[in-house]
């Protein structure tokens, strides 16, 4: 297969091993119905070896020709299921597209176009791990959720054949652009640091990125870059800052309350609570198994994450899709010193599927920060994001550093968080502010403003008061100012129509800007 075109009009099966990895649960709960009396026999200490033996013995003896017959049936039917749910499972890769048909008596047939594609992440469930398969999941601009699941290939073959898909679906979109805009090739090459954090056009890609024979250094280029690390995530980071996180909390009020209830009203108490903790417990553990082993790094393809703890993921995430970036810190957070990071992005949906997709850092210091925003958001000021500013807008409540807050008046709905709503701009950012036990600070580019709306009920409007929302797509990141002074959402959406249409005319016009090199001050939020 070529380096860059996908092999065409071949079908192709998965690896043999994939049923197994997909139905081994109900493969061990066959197997515990079975020998269910053995083991419950074993743990309770009531058998040894010897006597394990003749019980499986006996057992077997036991049993008559029909049930003999009967065993022999389910054990065919199951096996033969598995082999027809692989046998059945074919893909091809084509010029444009990937496609997927499964199934026997209901059949179904999933194609992919590659310049639809968002991302191609690897995925590799717990037992998928123990056998060395991996499952690619094809992310499709629009798309709610993975529009294509290819289950399972060997890991070194899913990873060959990923980036064979995503060099072939930026050839595509070079071809597109160029054909688009004759212009375009007058460009020339185009580094892979410069200026990507917000593309005005997503789907332009240089050829020179993707072509080695266009770019020979490309390929030197990209390793590069996948060797270092932006941010890294240890398992105990993602334990700590989940317990210290909301999640931790509420399985500890939940924990609390079940024990006082269990001492006073045993009955009522097992009843509520049981369910409550097995759920927070699930979440735990969410919480830990995506947060922990996670790796950043930058590629030429956007952003590459990995994580995973029982079970492992690989995506990548395309710059020029990202709308708003949202930095997060609860309050327990503020001891340690760390970060969450979450973005709105094209393509990506609000529901709570996605969040995963929506999270850019689970937890992270101060420098992580100071690594990651360059490459997020571009900014023509010399040394990039200040890290004084970025500091201030963090942890600082008040009008310094040029931000407007709400008025007094406003502290009869916000009493502990009115002097920190507000929101403030540079020549490139407009950043809103807000939250008083979470802080959170939301980090939009002109050129990404939508539009500006004015929400203003009747307390409101009798308290002279109104709420700034920016339109954007859906995702985590509030991209809302609460209870500002009428006057003043008014003045900021005169100011940020203007800055947004100059904006986007200087991307149209002007080639990309390089983006900075952000070193972090002794002013910035460094743990």
């Amino acid at each position: 297969m070529d380096s860059q075109t996908p092999d065409t009009q071949r079908w192709r099966r998965v690896h043999p091993l994939s049923p197994f990895a997909r139905f081994w649960f109900a493969i061990v709960i066959a197997l515990f119905a079975i020998g269910r009396n053995f083991v419950e026999d074993i743990f309770e200490g009531k058998t040894d070896a010897e006597s394990l033996r003749k019980n499986v013995v006996e057992f077997l003896t036991s049993l008559n020709t029909l049930a003999w017959l009967g065993l022999t049936l389910v054990i065919v039917v199951v096996l033969g299921g598995m082999f027809l749910n692989w046998w059945f499972t074919r893909f091809t890769v084509s010029a444009d597209s990937v496609r997927v048909r499964q199934g026997w008596l209901f059949r179904t047939d999933k194609q992919a176009r590659l310049d639809r594609v968002q991302s191609i992440e690897i995925f590799q469930p717990f037992m998928a791990r123990l056998v060395g398969l991996a499952e690619l999941r094809f992310d499709v601009a629009d798309s709610g959720d993975a529009a294509l699941h290819l289950q399972y290939l060997r890991k070194k073959d899913a990873e060959a054949l990923r980036e064979q898909l995503l060099g072939r679906r930026n050839e595509i979109r070079a071809e597109e652009s160029a054909s688009a805009s004759p212009s375009a090739e007058a460009h020339g090459a185009r580094s892979v640091g410069a200026g990507q954090g917000f593309d005005p056009n997503p789907h332009a890609a240089d050829r020179a990125q993707t072509d080695p024979e266009a770019n020979p250094h490309a390929e030197a280029e990209s390793s590069d870059m996948n060797e270092a690390a932006l941010a890294s995530v240890g398992p105990g980071r993602a334990i700590v800052s989940t317990l210290l996180g909301g999640t931790g909390l509420w399985f500890l009020i939940v924990l609390c309350g079940s024990l006082a209830f269990g001492l006073f009203l045993p009955e009522v108490g097992g009843f509520v609570f049981v369910p409550a903790i097995l759920s927070l417990v699930s979440g735990v553990w969410s919480s830990v198994n995506t947060g922990a082993n996670f790796t950043l790094t930058r590629t030429r393809d956007g952003f590459r994450m990995r994580y995973g703890l029982t079970s492992t993921r690989t995506r990548t995430l395309p710059l020029g899709r990202i709308q708003a970036v949202g930095i997060d810190q609860p309050l327990l957070w503020r001891i340690p010193g760390w970060f969450r990071v979450r973005i709105n992005s094209a393509g990506l949906g609000a529901s709570s599927s996605e969040e995963q997709h929506r999270t850019l850092l689970p937890v992270g210091t101060g420098q992580d920060l100071m690594n990651i925003l360059p490459h997020v958001v571009e900014t023509s000021e010399e040394g990039g994001v200040d890290g004084y500013r970025l500091r201030s807008a963090l942890e600082g409540s008040g009008p310094e550093n040029g931000f407007v807050v709400a008025p007094r008046s406003s502290r009869w709905l916000d009493p502990f968080n009115y002097r920190r709503n507000g929101y403030a701009t540079t020549p490139d950012l407009l950043m809103l502010r807000g939250g008083w036990l979470r802080r959170r600070l939301s980090v939009v580019p002109h050129e990404r403003t939508q539009s500006v709306a004015l929400e203003s009920g009747p307390l409101l409007r009798r308290l002279g008061l109104a709420t700034a929302r920016l339109d954007s797509v859906g995702g985590d990141v509030s991209t809302k100012v609460e209870h500002l002074a009428t006057e003043d959402v008014r003045e900021m959406i005169r100011e940020q129509a203007a800055r947004a249409a100059f904006a986007r005319r200087i991307s149209a016009d002007t080639a990309p800007r390089t983006a900075p090199s952000l070193t972090p001050s002794e002013d910035s939020p460094t743990s």
